[in-house]
Protein backbone atom coordinates (compact mmCIF):
# COMPACT_ATOMS: atom_id res chain seq x y z
CA UNK A 1 0.00 0.00 0.00
CA UNK A 2 1.39 3.42 -1.03
CA UNK A 3 2.06 5.77 1.83
CA UNK A 4 0.98 9.39 1.40
CA UNK A 5 3.22 12.22 2.61
CA UNK A 6 2.05 15.82 2.89
CA UNK A 7 4.63 18.62 2.93
CA UNK A 8 4.03 22.24 3.95
CA UNK A 9 6.35 24.54 2.04
CA UNK A 10 7.46 24.66 -1.59
CA UNK A 11 10.96 26.08 -1.16
CA UNK A 12 14.29 24.33 -1.57
CA UNK A 13 14.08 21.93 1.38
CA UNK A 14 10.39 21.12 0.89
CA UNK A 15 10.71 20.38 -2.83
CA UNK A 16 13.93 18.40 -2.40
CA UNK A 17 12.30 16.27 0.31
CA UNK A 18 9.32 15.72 -1.98
CA UNK A 19 11.48 14.65 -4.92
CA UNK A 20 13.50 12.17 -2.86
CA UNK A 21 10.39 10.61 -1.29
CA UNK A 22 8.48 10.40 -4.57
CA UNK A 23 11.38 8.56 -6.16
CA UNK A 24 11.11 5.99 -3.37
CA UNK A 25 7.48 5.32 -4.21
CA UNK A 26 5.71 7.62 -1.76
CA UNK A 27 2.68 9.58 -2.93
CA UNK A 28 3.71 13.15 -2.12
CA UNK A 29 1.72 16.37 -1.99
CA UNK A 30 3.31 19.79 -1.44
CA UNK A 31 1.50 22.96 -0.43
CA UNK A 32 3.13 26.25 -1.47
CA UNK A 33 1.26 29.33 -0.31
CA UNK A 34 2.91 31.30 -3.13
CA UNK A 35 1.88 30.92 -6.76
CA UNK A 36 4.67 30.42 -9.26
CA UNK A 37 7.24 29.33 -6.69
CA UNK A 38 10.20 31.18 -5.28
CA UNK A 39 8.47 32.49 -2.18
CA UNK A 40 9.99 35.70 -0.86
CA UNK A 41 12.85 35.63 -3.37
CA UNK A 42 12.96 37.98 -6.37
CA UNK A 43 15.38 36.14 -8.66
CA UNK A 44 18.59 37.34 -7.04
CA UNK A 45 21.82 35.42 -6.71
CA UNK A 46 22.47 33.27 -3.67
CA UNK A 47 25.41 31.12 -2.71
CA UNK A 48 25.63 27.34 -2.59
CA UNK A 49 28.73 27.17 -0.40
CA UNK A 50 31.61 24.88 -1.26
CA UNK A 51 34.05 25.67 1.53
CA UNK A 52 32.95 23.58 4.51
CA UNK A 53 33.56 20.06 3.20
CA UNK A 54 36.25 18.52 1.03
CA UNK A 55 33.43 16.85 -0.89
CA UNK A 56 32.31 19.19 -3.64
CA UNK A 57 28.74 20.44 -3.18
CA UNK A 58 27.69 19.09 -6.58
CA UNK A 59 29.16 15.68 -5.77
CA UNK A 60 27.14 15.66 -2.55
CA UNK A 61 23.95 16.52 -4.43
CA UNK A 62 24.76 13.94 -7.08
CA UNK A 63 24.99 11.29 -4.36
CA UNK A 64 21.50 12.37 -3.27
CA UNK A 65 20.23 12.07 -6.85
CA UNK A 66 19.76 15.81 -7.35
CA UNK A 67 22.11 16.51 -10.27
CA UNK A 68 23.54 16.71 -12.95
CA UNK A 69 21.54 19.56 -14.49
CA UNK A 70 21.28 21.84 -11.45
CA UNK A 71 21.53 25.47 -12.68
CA UNK A 72 24.70 26.73 -10.99
CA UNK A 73 27.55 29.11 -11.85
CA UNK A 74 30.92 28.12 -10.32
CA UNK A 75 32.88 30.85 -8.51
CA UNK A 76 36.68 30.73 -8.62
CA UNK A 77 37.45 34.47 -8.44
CA UNK A 78 36.31 37.32 -6.22
CA UNK A 79 37.18 40.84 -5.14
CA UNK A 80 37.36 41.58 -1.41
CA UNK A 81 37.29 45.12 -0.02
CA UNK A 82 38.43 45.98 3.49
CA UNK A 83 37.59 48.93 5.72
CA UNK A 84 40.71 50.88 4.71
CA UNK A 85 39.90 51.17 1.00
CA UNK A 86 42.15 48.30 -0.08
CA UNK A 87 41.27 45.72 -2.76
CA UNK A 88 42.22 42.04 -2.77
CA UNK A 89 41.95 39.64 -5.71
CA UNK A 90 40.81 36.22 -4.52
CA UNK A 91 41.09 32.95 -6.43
CA UNK A 92 40.95 29.19 -6.12
CA UNK A 93 41.74 26.24 -8.36
CA UNK A 94 38.32 24.69 -7.75
CA UNK A 95 35.04 26.50 -6.99
CA UNK A 96 34.84 27.97 -3.50
CA UNK A 97 31.11 28.45 -4.11
CA UNK A 98 28.39 28.02 -6.70
CA UNK A 99 25.90 30.75 -7.51
CA UNK A 100 22.22 29.93 -7.85
CA UNK A 101 19.26 32.16 -8.55
CA UNK A 102 16.36 32.05 -6.10
CA UNK A 103 12.81 32.84 -7.14
CA UNK A 104 10.14 31.45 -9.41
CA UNK A 105 11.68 32.48 -12.73
CA UNK A 106 13.24 30.19 -15.31
CA UNK A 107 16.82 29.28 -14.52
CA UNK A 108 16.30 29.47 -10.76
CA UNK A 109 17.02 26.74 -8.24
CA UNK A 110 13.34 26.82 -7.27
CA UNK A 111 12.09 26.32 -10.85
CA UNK A 112 14.53 23.45 -11.35
CA UNK A 113 13.31 21.68 -8.21
CA UNK A 114 9.68 22.19 -9.29
CA UNK A 115 10.46 20.47 -12.59
CA UNK A 116 12.10 17.56 -10.76
CA UNK A 117 9.08 17.31 -8.47
CA UNK A 118 6.64 17.28 -11.39
CA UNK A 119 8.64 14.59 -13.21
CA UNK A 120 8.67 12.48 -10.02
CA UNK A 121 4.87 12.69 -9.73
CA UNK A 122 4.66 15.14 -6.82
CA UNK A 123 1.31 16.94 -6.59
CA UNK A 124 1.85 20.66 -6.00
CA UNK A 125 -0.87 22.87 -4.54
CA UNK A 126 -0.14 26.56 -5.16
CA UNK A 127 -1.52 29.66 -3.51
CA UNK A 128 -3.34 27.81 -0.76
CA UNK A 129 -2.39 27.20 2.88
CA UNK A 130 -1.26 23.75 3.91
CA UNK A 131 -3.60 21.64 6.02
CA UNK A 132 -2.64 21.47 9.70
CA UNK A 133 -1.82 17.74 9.62
CA UNK A 134 1.18 17.78 7.28
CA UNK A 135 3.95 15.23 7.82
CA UNK A 136 6.81 17.60 6.92
CA UNK A 137 7.16 21.29 7.73
CA UNK A 138 9.45 23.19 5.35
CA UNK A 139 7.92 26.65 5.56
CA UNK A 140 11.10 28.65 6.07
CA UNK A 141 12.24 30.94 8.89
CA UNK A 142 10.07 31.26 11.97
CA UNK A 143 11.86 34.26 13.50
CA UNK A 144 14.49 36.73 12.29
CA UNK A 145 17.92 35.83 13.66
CA UNK A 146 19.59 37.76 10.86
CA UNK A 147 18.36 40.23 8.25
CA UNK A 148 19.46 41.59 4.89
CA UNK A 149 18.40 44.35 2.54
CA UNK A 150 18.80 43.43 -1.12
CA UNK A 151 18.42 45.05 -4.52
CA UNK A 152 18.11 42.83 -7.60
CA UNK A 153 18.73 44.64 -10.88
CA UNK A 154 19.98 44.39 -14.44
CA UNK A 155 23.40 45.86 -15.23
CA UNK A 156 26.20 46.20 -17.77
CA UNK A 157 28.74 45.40 -15.04
CA UNK A 158 31.14 42.61 -16.08
CA UNK A 159 30.83 39.36 -14.15
CA UNK A 160 31.69 40.35 -10.59
CA UNK A 161 31.79 38.73 -7.16
CA UNK A 162 32.62 41.49 -4.67
CA UNK A 163 32.38 41.44 -0.87
CA UNK A 164 32.98 44.28 1.60
CA UNK A 165 34.26 43.34 5.07
CA UNK A 166 34.10 46.50 7.18
CA UNK A 167 32.63 46.36 10.70
CA UNK A 168 32.28 50.15 10.62
CA UNK A 169 29.58 49.60 7.97
CA UNK A 170 28.20 46.18 8.86
CA UNK A 171 29.34 45.47 12.45
CA UNK A 172 28.11 41.85 12.51
CA UNK A 173 27.87 41.06 8.82
CA UNK A 174 29.09 42.03 5.37
CA UNK A 175 27.99 43.61 2.10
CA UNK A 176 28.00 41.93 -1.30
CA UNK A 177 27.57 42.69 -4.97
CA UNK A 178 27.23 39.80 -7.40
CA UNK A 179 26.71 40.35 -11.13
CA UNK A 180 26.66 37.40 -13.52
CA UNK A 181 25.47 37.61 -17.10
CA UNK A 182 24.05 41.09 -16.57
CA UNK A 183 21.91 40.01 -13.62
CA UNK A 184 23.00 41.64 -10.35
CA UNK A 185 22.28 41.34 -6.63
CA UNK A 186 23.49 43.85 -4.06
CA UNK A 187 22.86 43.49 -0.35
CA UNK A 188 23.95 44.08 3.22
CA UNK A 189 23.49 41.40 5.88
CA UNK A 190 23.60 41.64 9.67
CA UNK A 191 22.71 39.42 12.62
CA UNK A 192 22.94 42.14 15.30
CA UNK A 193 22.57 45.92 15.45
CA UNK A 194 20.22 45.89 12.48
CA UNK A 195 18.57 49.24 13.21
CA UNK A 196 21.09 50.99 10.93
CA UNK A 197 20.76 48.55 8.07
CA UNK A 198 19.45 51.14 5.60
CA UNK A 199 22.36 53.49 6.35
CA UNK A 200 24.74 50.54 5.98
CA UNK A 201 23.18 49.78 2.61
CA UNK A 202 23.78 53.33 1.39
CA UNK A 203 27.40 53.37 2.59
CA UNK A 204 28.16 49.94 1.11
CA UNK A 205 26.64 50.98 -2.23
CA UNK A 206 28.94 54.02 -2.25
CA UNK A 207 31.96 51.79 -1.51
CA UNK A 208 31.16 49.41 -4.37
CA UNK A 209 30.62 52.32 -6.77
CA UNK A 210 34.03 53.69 -5.79
CA UNK A 211 35.71 50.31 -6.28
CA UNK A 212 33.96 49.22 -9.48
CA UNK A 213 33.25 52.50 -11.25
CA UNK A 214 30.02 53.50 -12.92
CA UNK A 215 27.64 50.80 -14.08
CA UNK A 216 24.03 50.68 -15.19
CA UNK A 217 21.19 49.89 -12.80
CA UNK A 218 18.01 48.81 -14.57
CA UNK A 219 14.67 47.49 -13.33
CA UNK A 220 15.71 47.30 -9.69
CA UNK A 221 13.64 45.38 -7.17
CA UNK A 222 14.36 46.14 -3.51
CA UNK A 223 13.33 43.91 -0.65
CA UNK A 224 14.33 42.36 2.62
CA UNK A 225 15.49 38.89 3.55
CA UNK A 226 15.86 37.21 6.90
CA UNK A 227 17.23 33.98 8.23
CA UNK A 228 16.82 32.05 11.44
CA UNK A 229 19.16 29.70 13.26
CA UNK A 230 18.77 27.20 16.05
CA UNK A 231 20.50 23.94 16.89
CA UNK A 232 17.99 21.13 16.32
CA UNK A 233 18.13 18.16 18.65
CA UNK A 234 16.56 16.04 15.88
CA UNK A 235 14.67 16.75 12.66
CA UNK A 236 11.51 15.16 14.04
CA UNK A 237 9.73 17.40 16.50
CA UNK A 238 7.95 16.67 19.73
CA UNK A 239 4.72 17.02 17.72
CA UNK A 240 5.66 13.99 15.61
CA UNK A 241 6.23 15.98 12.43
CA UNK A 242 9.47 16.27 10.47
CA UNK A 243 11.15 19.66 9.95
CA UNK A 244 13.46 20.58 7.06
CA UNK A 245 15.55 23.60 6.15
CA UNK A 246 15.10 26.84 8.03
CA UNK A 247 11.83 25.59 9.50
CA UNK A 248 14.15 23.35 11.55
CA UNK A 249 16.55 26.23 12.22
CA UNK A 250 19.06 24.72 9.78
CA UNK A 251 21.35 27.53 8.66
CA UNK A 252 24.98 28.65 8.49
CA UNK A 253 25.39 31.04 11.43
CA UNK A 254 28.65 32.50 10.10
CA UNK A 255 27.70 33.87 6.67
CA UNK A 256 24.05 32.84 6.37
CA UNK A 257 24.76 30.57 3.40
CA UNK A 258 22.22 27.87 4.17
CA UNK A 259 21.24 26.36 0.81
CA UNK A 260 23.59 23.38 1.05
CA UNK A 261 22.54 22.62 4.62
CA UNK A 262 18.87 22.94 3.61
CA UNK A 263 19.33 20.34 0.88
CA UNK A 264 21.30 18.13 3.27
CA UNK A 265 18.45 18.33 5.80
CA UNK A 266 16.01 17.29 3.06
CA UNK A 267 18.02 14.12 2.47
CA UNK A 268 18.05 13.33 6.18
CA UNK A 269 14.29 13.91 6.53
CA UNK A 270 13.49 11.79 3.47
CA UNK A 271 15.65 8.96 4.80
CA UNK A 272 13.98 9.25 8.21
CA UNK A 273 10.48 9.01 6.75
CA UNK A 274 11.59 6.01 4.70
CA UNK A 275 12.73 4.29 7.91
CA UNK A 276 16.45 4.90 7.53
CA UNK A 277 17.07 7.66 10.09
CA UNK A 278 20.79 7.78 10.92
CA UNK A 279 21.38 9.90 14.01
CA UNK A 280 25.15 9.63 13.71
CA UNK A 281 24.95 11.04 10.18
CA UNK A 282 22.68 13.85 11.43
CA UNK A 283 25.27 14.79 14.07
CA UNK A 284 28.22 14.47 11.69
CA UNK A 285 26.81 16.25 8.64
CA UNK A 286 24.42 18.79 10.15
CA UNK A 287 24.75 19.39 13.88
CA UNK A 288 28.56 19.49 14.19
CA UNK A 289 29.01 21.89 11.25
CA UNK A 290 26.26 24.12 12.64
CA UNK A 291 27.86 24.17 16.09
CA UNK A 292 31.17 25.11 14.45
CA UNK A 293 29.48 28.15 12.88
CA UNK A 294 28.42 29.28 16.37
CA UNK A 295 32.10 29.43 17.37
CA UNK A 296 32.99 31.18 14.13
CA UNK A 297 30.14 33.67 14.57
CA UNK A 298 31.53 34.55 18.02
CA UNK A 299 34.95 35.21 16.52
CA UNK A 300 33.52 37.10 13.54
CA UNK A 301 31.83 39.66 15.76
CA UNK A 302 35.10 40.40 17.57
CA UNK A 303 37.65 40.57 14.76
CA UNK A 304 37.54 44.31 14.02
CA UNK A 305 38.69 46.28 11.00
CA UNK A 306 42.34 45.22 11.20
CA UNK A 307 41.37 41.59 11.66
CA UNK A 308 39.17 41.60 8.56
CA UNK A 309 41.92 43.33 6.59
CA UNK A 310 44.24 40.53 7.67
CA UNK A 311 41.69 37.93 6.58
CA UNK A 312 41.37 39.58 3.16
CA UNK A 313 45.15 39.71 2.80
CA UNK A 314 45.49 36.04 3.77
CA UNK A 315 42.71 35.06 1.35
CA UNK A 316 44.51 36.81 -1.51
CA UNK A 317 47.79 34.95 -0.95
CA UNK A 318 46.69 31.38 -1.52
CA UNK A 319 43.90 29.13 -2.67
CA UNK A 320 40.71 30.56 -1.18
CA UNK A 321 38.76 27.29 -1.05
CA UNK A 322 41.63 25.64 0.83
CA UNK A 323 41.58 28.52 3.31
CA UNK A 324 37.82 28.20 3.82
CA UNK A 325 38.18 24.47 4.45
CA UNK A 326 40.85 25.09 7.10
CA UNK A 327 38.88 27.84 8.82
CA UNK A 328 35.47 26.17 8.80
CA UNK A 329 36.24 22.49 9.39
CA UNK A 330 34.73 21.30 12.71
CA UNK A 331 37.32 20.38 15.32
CA UNK A 332 38.10 20.17 19.02
CA UNK A 333 38.95 23.87 19.44
CA UNK A 334 35.79 25.05 17.70
CA UNK A 335 33.74 22.54 19.70
CA UNK A 336 35.14 23.91 22.98
CA UNK A 337 34.55 27.52 21.95
CA UNK A 338 31.04 26.66 20.74
CA UNK A 339 30.20 25.02 24.07
CA UNK A 340 31.18 28.18 25.96
CA UNK A 341 29.37 30.49 23.54
CA UNK A 342 26.23 28.34 23.61
CA UNK A 343 26.14 28.63 27.40
CA UNK A 344 26.66 32.41 27.33
CA UNK A 345 24.32 33.23 24.44
CA UNK A 346 21.42 30.91 25.26
CA UNK A 347 17.91 32.34 24.93
CA UNK A 348 16.18 31.85 28.28
CA UNK A 349 12.84 33.53 27.64
CA UNK A 350 11.42 31.23 24.98
CA UNK A 351 11.57 31.42 21.18
CA UNK A 352 9.42 30.96 18.11
CA UNK A 353 11.53 28.21 16.59
CA UNK A 354 10.16 24.77 15.76
CA UNK A 355 9.75 22.06 18.43
CA UNK A 356 13.16 20.66 17.45
CA UNK A 357 15.09 23.63 18.90
CA UNK A 358 17.65 22.71 21.54
CA UNK A 359 19.44 26.06 21.51
CA UNK A 360 19.11 29.51 19.99
CA UNK A 361 20.82 32.82 20.58
CA UNK A 362 19.35 35.33 22.99
CA UNK A 363 17.50 37.97 20.99
CA UNK A 364 18.34 41.66 21.09
CA UNK A 365 15.91 43.58 23.25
Amino acid sequence: MTRHIRIAGGGVSGLATAVLLAREGFAVEVWDRHRGGGGRFAGGWQVLENGTSTTDALEELRAMGLTPDIPVIPAVKALFLDGFGRRYEIGSATPFAYFVRRGGGEGSLDAWLRRLAASAGVVLHQGVPAPPETDVVATGPRQADGVAREIVFGSDLPDTVAVLFDPAVTPTGYAYLFCIGGHATFGVAQVRRVERLREAQQEAWHRFREALGEFAVRGEHEGGQFMNFCLPRHLRGSDGRWYAGEAAGVQDFLYGLGNRLALRSAGLVAAGIAGRWDHAQFVRTLLRPMRATVALRFAYERVGRHGFAGFCRLASRGDFRSLLLRLQRPGAVKAAVAAAVIAAWRERDGCRHAPVCSWCRRRER
